[in-house]
């Protein structure tokens, strides 16, 4: 690999945006020698990335039709990345001036307007970085890597690679490590890849969706329209496996008869198995309707059946919402732990809004 590098970093000085020789030497390096080169290590293997749980892809790209300044060499989920302008990835960016190739804990640094690939805002950039930062830090300065990236280019997409680099580890042209370095990075790199992914599964990242919302959207497209493929989550994640979902379910019952209890309620029962709420509590000599939600996500959204908001509306205002967000899941994904809890109480239907995942549809 290290010979491959230094090749590609060699035909940099060569540059230029037509299909030339030379480009097309290197382009050949981008697209098929390094990667599947890459796919032998044990970086790019299914198990690579525990405790995220999907599979690895590697691409490379050097431009589509004109070249670009800054090819590259991505490590990346399918599902949680299916392109390389949304999610995050490991990723190797060859330097414009051909002085080094760094390797890169990356997002997707683009969006498409319809017409072009435009730069992802400084506001929105700097909100995944700042997320991504705080999250694996340590670990990637355990090995060796700094914040940001310098691609020794000043071309706009160059600059939004940049923008969207979260950590890096540079490797100097004519002083490259040998393979079994390099191969001992690249795993360190994915495993702080699957660190983030992990993030993203349990809907902790910025801009992802609560894993209950994916289940629940991907439940109604399968009944909708069953033997489709394509999920209405665009695959942005996978949501909770049963166990997971049943710890979670759980830890926020536990923590919401704790709030309970502290909080004047007497003759807490558990009616979630015959009822549309979860328990039904007395305080002040007055029944109320109480319904509890958990989530490894943030506050913000929830699951609410036809039922349940029926049910809420018709107990106002004897009626509570508990919902127990940011919680966390330990020992191999199999207890949930963590977490806040904040309460409406009481839970007015009419203050959230509503959004229908389908309807049930009386033909005339």
């Amino acid at each position: 690999m290290r010979n491959y590098f230094q090749e590609v970093l060699t035909l940099q000085h060569d540059f230029s945006s037509q299909n030339t020789a030379l480009m097309q030497e290197r382009g050949d390096l981008i697209r098929n020698v390094i990667p599947n080169e890459l796919r032998t290590w044990s970086a790019a293997q299914p198990n690579a990335v525990l405790p995220f749980r999907g599979r690895l892809n590697v691409q490379g790209r050097d431009g589509t039709g004109l070249k670009t300044f800054v090819p590259w060499v991505r490590v990346h989920s399918p599902e949680l990345s299916p392109s390389a302008q949304n999610g995050w990835y490991v990723v190797y960016l060859f330097r414009q001036d051909g002085e080094g190739v760094a390797l890169c804990i990356s997002h997707g640094s683009t969006r498409f307007d319809g017409r072009d690939f435009k730069p992802r805002t400084f506001d929105e950039a700097a909100t995944l970085m700042a997320w991504a930062r705080g999250l694996v830090s340590k670990q990637a300065a355990l090995m060796g890597m700094v914040e940001g990236v310098n691609l020794g280019s000043i071309a706009t997409l160059s600059k939004a690679y940049e923008s969207t680099a979260a950590f890096s580890k540079t490797y100097a042209a004519g002083n490259l490590p040998d393979d079994s370095e390099l191969a001992r990075d690249a795993l360190q790199a994915v495993a702080i890849l699957g660190e983030l992914y992990r993030a993203q599964e349990l809907g902790k990242a910025p801009s992802s969706p609560p894993p209950e919302m994916i289940e629940a959207i991907d439940a109604v497209s399968a009944v909708a329209r069953p033997g489709s493929k394509r999920t209405a989550s665009g695959g942005q994640g996978f949501g909770l496996s049963t166990l997971e979902r049943q710890a979670v379910e759980q830890h926020a019952m536990s923590a919401a008869l704790t709030w309970l209890t502290a909080n004047a309620f007497t003759t807490v029962r558990d009616v979630h198995a015959t009822h549309s709420c979860d328990f039904l509590g007395t305080r002040d000599g007055v029944q109320h309707h109480i319904e509890v939600k958990g989530t490894t996500s943030s506050y913000g959204q929830v699951i609410l059946t036809a039922n349940e908001v029926e049910l809420h509306r018709r107990v106002h205002p004897a009626n509570i919402l508990i919902v127990v967000h940011g919680i966390d899941l330990i020992e191999a994904r199999t207890k949930a732990v963590g977490g806040q809890v904040s309460v409406l109480d009481p839970f007015v239907v009419e203050s959230c809004q509503l959004t229908p995942l389908s309807y049930m549809c009386a033909l005339p």
